[in-house]
């Protein structure tokens, strides 16, 4: 009866050290490739910003900006404040 109940124990703790040893060998994403700056969609206000401008090459210099600052500093609130426009919380 013991047996019964403990080749069922055994097989959950062989089934978690497996998954442990397969995790050390999955492949990892970095963060910069999880969000891509230039994919990230651009939130309203600071397109507002953008829109502002009447050139179209003003408005595509104004959003280079935009994504260039949130490459770096990877907080909207930071692009905000680096932009002048203040927080959104």
């Amino acid at each position: 009866m013991i047996a019964e109940i403990l080749w069922p124990i055994a097989f959950v703790v062989a089934a978690f050290r497996f998954s442990k040893a397969l995790e050390a060998f999955a492949p990892r994403r970095s963060e910069k490739e999880e969000e891509d700056p230039y994919n990230v969609d651009i939130p309203n206000d600071l397109l507002a910003i953008a829109t502002a401008e009447n050139e179209v090459w003003a408005q595509e210099e104004v959003i280079r900006v935009i994504r260039e600052r949130y490459e770096n500093l990877r907080d909207w609130n930071k692009v905000r404040a680096a932009m002048g426009v203040g927080r959104i919380d």
